[in-house]
Formats: structure tokens, C-alpha cells, sequence
């Protein structure tokens, strides 16, 4: 896809904080318009529901913002380039992942010895029974290109001190935003997740692992019954 004319007078910084505020007039105005269109849904919509109409909009905002500003896409990070590194940051990714469903499990357990409603939630498969829920797998690997792959280059390229933890930072903190809808803990754990898999991803410019990590932490507290 070629891009187009670009619009006038914007540099790498000044697209970035432009994407960010429509990012965030989108969120309000996707939000806003459900309530809207279904008023008798408003006490029922989760922050998921909402994300599922948010998201393609936001993907259509950043292909604009990457057709007509200075801003790019790496689409490197899709391909394995160095199979050896690859290989041992995949590795990490699933011993990662792996840390992450035991832990889960942990506090399913602690949960069911304590709560008699999380006792009596199914341990498995009440993810899958959620209208819609197939769709998580693609949702994911999307949000890693747009938050790895554009975003965080962007930042990257922005950022003149050249200080990885500054755009590792940045970059968690605008993934933090893209779920102002969730509750604050979701929040910061959506932030600090995003700046795990930003190191990762400053290693060895690859998406994958990260793509595992964010799946794991997203699927499975639904998958194993945890709400």
C-alpha cells in the first residue's frame, strides 16, 4: 500500500501526540454512540463488549495516521528473521506464559476455597461459550502490530535521547490507555504487561513472543473461570 500526500508540517513527535488524542476522542465517541444506539444496554456493556467495537476503528485510525504522517510500520517484526535468538525469546515467552497460567491457577484455587461463587464457575471452557470470543487470537496478534510495530518504532524514532526504557515506558503507558474502559487494575496491568513484551521486542524486533504472553494473560483468567 502506498502512501499517500502526507499532511503538512508533522514531524514523528507531533504525529504521535495527534494519533494519541484521536485515539482517545475515539474511545469516547465508540463508547458513547453504543450507549446511544443501545440505551437499554448501557448497565450491561463490559469493557470487552466495547473493546470489540473500539478496536477495528482504531486500526483504521492508525493505517490513516501511517498513510498520511511520517509515522511507519516495521513489518519486519512479523517474520523470523535470526531463528537462534528467536528461538530463545520464544522460549522465555513460554516459560512466561507458563508462570502466568500457574499463578492463575493458584488464585483459582485460593478463590474456590473461599468464594462459593467462583467455586461453583466451570474450570474450563466458559471463555469459549462467550458470543464473540473466537475472535481473541486475531484481535490479539492485530493490537501487537499496531502497538509494537507502529507505535513503539514510532516512539522509538521519536525519542532522541535513543533510551530504550523511555520508549518501552511510552509505549505502556499509551497501551494503558487503550483500555480507559477497564478497571483501574486492568489498566495498569494491561500498561505493565505491554512494557514486558516491549523489552522483549527491543531484543529482537519480533512480535511473537509478545503475542503468546498477551494471549495467555488475556484468554486464560477467562478460560479457567476466574469471572
Amino acid at each position: 500500500m502506498k502512501k499517500l500526500k502526507q499532511w503538512k508540517g508533522l514531524d514523528h513527535t507531533t504525529s504521535l501526540f495527534l494519533l494519541l488524542l484521536s485515539a482517545l476522542f475515539l474511545e469516547v465517541v465508540v463508547t458513547k454512540a453504543l450507549f446511544l444506539i443501545w440505551p437499554e444496554r448501557e448497565t450491561g456493556w463490559s469493557a470487552s463488549d466495547i473493546n470489540k467495537y473500539y478496536m477495528p476503528f482504531m486500526a483504521l485510525l492508525i493505517i490513516l495516521f501511517w498513510l498520511k504522517t511520517p509515522l511507519e510500520v516495521r513489518w519486519s517484526a512479523l517474520k523470523f528473521r535470526d531463528r537462534k535468538m528467536i528461538g530463545r525469546e520464544m522460549l522465555v515467552a513460554v516459560l512466561v506464559s507458563a508462570g502466568i497460567v500457574l499463578a492463575i491457577v493458584g488464585v483459582r484455587l485460593w478463590m474456590n476455597a473461599h468464594d462459593p461463587e467462583a467455586a461453583a464457575r466451570p474450570w474450563f471452557g466458559l471463555y469459549l461459550n462467550v458470543h464473540g470470543r473466537w475472535f481473541y487470537p486475531l484481535s490479539v496478534i492485530v493490537q501487537e502490530i499496531m502497538i509494537k510495530a507502529f507505535i513503539q518504532e514510532n516512539i522509538r524514532r521519536a525519542n532522541t535521547t535513543d533510551n530504550k526504557h523511555i520508549t518501552v515506558i511510552l509505549t505502556g503507558l499509551f497501551f494503558a490507555i487503550l483500555h480507559m474502559n477497564y478497571p483501574l487494575y486492568y489498566l495498569v496491568a494491561a500498561g505493565l504487561l505491554c512494557m514486558l513484551t516491549g523489552y522483549l521486542y527491543e531484543r529482537n524486533g519480533n512480535i511473537w513472543d509478545a503475542v503468546l504472553i498477551h494471549f495467555t494473560l488475556g484468554f486464560m483468567p477467562r478460560a479457567l473461570g476466574m469471572y
